[in-house]
C-alpha cells in the first residue's frame, strides 16, 4: 500500500473548508454528493430527482444508473437527501429531469473552482482537490474513522473489486490486530455471512444508516441533526418570514432557544425565546458585537445573559446568516458553553449559511414577481455580453423572460435574429458572463436560447439590487435593460451601485412602472378565450392530478376517461396551457 495514496484523501477539516467555500446550494450539494455519497461526477451528471428512494424504516438510497446500464443503491445521510429535494424543488425539477443539467466535465470544474476558494495558497492541498479526492475522502471515512465493514463501502460506493479499496486503508499493526482477534472467541455462522453478502447494500442498511453520516460520534452528531432538521423545515417556504420561524423552530428542537436578528441586533423571529427579558439578554449581548467573518464561523458572547430565562450556565452563540457575500442579520443559538467543539460550530455555520441561501432565494422570488413601482432603464456599451455580442455579430438580441436558478444566476431565455446560432453558441461559450447556453429552437431567422448568466453581471446586479428585469434588448453595440423596483426604492442607491460596478452601464430614463398580468388577467383568459374543449380537459386533467408529482393519473387514463384519442388529449392541453401561460407571463396591463 502506499503512504501517499492514503495521505491523499481529504480530511475532515479540509473537508468542512470545501463545503464552506460553496457559494451556493448546487455546487454545496454536489460536494455532498461526492464527499458523503460516494458518486463519481459522471453518475451525478445522470442523477435525476426521481432516483431518490425511501424505504419504509425511513433511510434514503439513490438509484445511482451505470454505464452498462445497470443501476446501484448508494446510501444518502438524511440531509443530503433533503437537500436534494430543496434543490429539485426550488428548481422546478421534474422526477425524470436532470439534476443538475450540465456535463461531467463542469461538475468537476465546479468542484476545483470550489477547492481553489477554500486553498490557503498554492501549497494547500485544497488548491488540487478534485472530485476524486472527496470520493476518497468518502471511502477513508467510512473504513477508517467509521469503521464500516468494507463490503458495505465496497457495495454503496460501487467500487470494482474490495482490493480497490485498499489505498484508503492502513495495514493494523500487530497490537491492533491481537486486540481485534483475541475477543473473537465465537465462529461467525457462514451462512449468515454468505446470506448477508448475497444481499449486499440491503442487508447493511442498519450500519449504513448509522456509519455513513460524519455526524455518528460525539458533537458531529448537532452537524446532521441541525441540517436535516432546516432541510424539513425550509424546503417549502415561500416567504422570508416563513423562512425565519422555520428555522428558529427548527434548531430550538435540536440545539436550543434561538433567534434570527437584523443587522442592529433586533429580533424578527424567535423559538423558545418568548420572555421579554430573554429577548432584551438577546439584543444587549448582541449590541456593539460584530459578527464574525467567514473565517471565524461563530461569536461566542460571554456577556448580557443574565434574565432569568436564559440561566447563568448558558452562553449565546451568533453566526451570520449569509449569501454569498451578503449578510442578512444574525442566527443566535443559546448553547452550553462546554458544548463549543467543532462539531457545533459547524453546524452553527452551516445553518447560517441555509438560512441565508432560502432568504435570498425567497427575496429573489419576490424582486423578479414585483411588477409595481419604479422602472429605471439603463444602457450598457462595451464589455457587456449583450451589447458587444449584438455589435460583434450584427444581429438582434431580445429578453424574452427571466428565471432565478442556482448559484443566484439567471436563466435568461433570449431571441436572435439574422444570426448563425452556432457563432452566438460559440460566444456564450466564451464569455466569462455566462456559465451556460443552450440552442431552443432555430427557426431560420429567429433562434432561441437559454443562457445561465451570471450575477456579477449588470442583469444580476439589477436582480441583487431588487429589481425584476422587465425587458432586454441589443442591437449594433448597445444593449438597453429597463427593471421594475418597489416603490419606495432608494433610486439613488441602486444606480450608484449598478453604474460603479460596471463603467459601461448608465442609467438612460426613469419612469413610474405598469401593471403586468394578475389572477383577474387569467380568469378572463379562461372564460374568454379557451374553448369549451379546452376549459374542460384543462380542469379535468388538474382534478385527476395530472399536473401533480408523481402523476395521479396519466394521458393516456385521461383520455380514455374522456373518451378521445391521446393525441387530442395533449393537443387541447398544450394549446389550453399555452393560453394561461400567456395571460400569467405575457399580458399588458
Amino acid at each position: 500500500m502506499d503512504a501517499q495514496a492514503v495521505d491523499g484523501a481529504l480530511t475532515t477539516a479540509e473537508y468542512d473548508r470545501l463545503v464552506r467555500a460553496a457559494d451556493s446550494y448546487r455546487v454545496e450539494l454536489l460536494v455532498a454528493l461526492c464527499g458523503r455519497v460516494g458518486l463519481r461526477p459522471g453518475e451525478i451528471a445522470r442523477l435525476r430527482p426521481g432516483d431518490l428512494d425511501r424505504t419504509a424504516e425511513g433511510h434514503h438510497f439513490l438509484s445511482v444508473p451505470g454505464d452498462d446500464g445497470d443501476a446501484r443503491d448508494a446510501y444518502v445521510p438524511p440531509d443530503v437527501a433533503d437537500d436534494v429535494r430543496k434543490y429539485a424543488d426550488a428548481a422546478g425539477l421534474a422526477g425524470d429531469d436532470a439534476l443538475f443539467g450540465v456535463t461531467a466535465r463542469r461538475l468537476q470544474m465546479l468542484v476545483a473552482e470550489a477547492a481553489r476558494r477554500a486553498a490557503d495558497g498554492d501549497d494547500d492541498p485544497l488548491a488540487d482537490a478534485s472530485t476524486r479526492d472527496l470520493r476518497a475522502h468518502f471511502a477513508r471515512r467510512l473504513l477508517v474513522a467509521n469503521d464500516v465493514d468494507p463490503r458495505v463501502v465496497w457495495a454503496a460506493g460501487g467500487w470494482s473489486s474490495l482490493g480497490s479499496l485498499d489505498p484508503y486503508v492502513e495495514r493494523p499493526t500487530r497490537e491492533a490486530v491481537a486486540a481485534a482477534l483475541s475477543d473473537a472467541d465465537t465462529p461467525s455462522d457462514p451462512d449468515t455471512t454468505a446470506e448477508t453478502v448475497d444481499a449486499g447494500v440491503d442487508a447493511a442498511t442498519d450500519v449504513r444508516a448509522e456509519t455513513s453520516r460524519p455526524d455518528s460520534r460525539g458533537d458531529d452528531s448537532v452537524f446532521a441533526e441541525t441540517a436535516a432538521a432546516l432541510g424539513r423545515a425550509l424546503t417549502d417556504a415561500t416567504d422570508r418570514p416563513a423562512v425565519e420561524a422555520r428555522a428558529c423552530e427548527a434548531l430550538a428542537s435540536v440545539v436550543g432557544p434561538t433567534a434570527v436578528c437584523d443587522e442592529r441586533g433586533e429580533i424578527r423571529a424567535a423559538a423558545g425565546v418568548d420572555d421579554a427579558d430573554a429577548r432584551a439578554a438577546v439584543a444587549d449581548a448582541l449590541r456593539g458585537t460584530a459578527l464574525p467573518d467567514a473565517a471565524d464561523g461563530v461569536r461566542f458572547v460571554e456577556r448580557g445573559l443574565d434574565a432569568e430565562a436564559w440561566r447563568a450556565d448558558r452562553t449565546l452563540a451568533a453566526t451570520p446568516i449569509r449569501a454569498g457575500d451578503r449578510v442578512h442579520g444574525s442566527l443566535c443559538v443559546v448553547v452550553d458553553p462546554s458544548t463549543r467543539a467543532d462539531g457545533v460550530r459547524r453546524a452553527l455555520v452551516d445553518a447560517g449559511r441555509r438560512v441565508g441561501w432560502a432568504v435570498a432565494a425567497t427575496d429573489r422570488r419576490e424582486r423578479l414577481r414585483s411588477d409595481a413601482g419604479v422602472e429605471l432603464v439603463f444602457e450598457a456599451t462595451g464589455d457587456s455580453f449583450f451589447a458587444a455580442t449584438s455589435g460583434d455579430l450584427d444581429c438582434r438580441l431580445e429578453l424574452d423572460g427571466v428565471v432565478p436558478v442556482a448559484e443566484q444566476s439567471l436563466l435568461c431565455f433570449v431571441a436572435a435574429g439574422e444570426v448563425a446560432v452556432d457563432a452566438l453558441l460559440d460566444r456564450a461559450g466564451a464569455a466569462s458572463a455566462v456559465t451556460d447556453a443552450r440552442l431552443i429552437r432555430d427557426a431560420g431567422d429567429r433562434a432561441q436560447l437559454e443562457l445561465v448568466v451570471r450575477p456579477d453581471s449588470p442583469v444580476g446586479a439589477l436582480v441583487e439590487q431588487g429589481g425584476a428585469v422587465a425587458s432586454l434588448t441589443a442591437a449594433e453595440g448597445v444593449a438597453r435593460v429597463a427593471a421594475v423596483f418597489p416603490t419606495g426604492t432608494d433610486v439613488r442607491a441602486v444606480v450608484e451601485a449598478v453604474t460603479s460596478a460596471f463603467p459601461g452601464v448608465s442609467l438612460r430614463a426613469k419612469r413610474e412602472a405598469t401593471r403586468r398580468a394578475s389572477p383577474g388577467d387569467v380568469h378572463r383568459t379562461l372564460e374568454r378565450d379557451l374553448t369549451e374543449k379546452q376549459r374542460s380537459t384543462l380542469r379535468a386533467a388538474y382534478l385527476a392530478g395530472y399536473f401533480e408529482w408523481p402523476r395521479g393519473s396519466t394521458a393516456e387514463e385521461l383520455a380514455d376517461s374522456m373518451d378521445v384519442s391521446a393525441p387530442t388529449l395533449h393537443n387541447h392541453l398544450r394549446k389550453a396551457q399555452q393560453k394561461v401561460f400567456t395571460a400569467l407571463f405575457d399580458s399588458p396591463s
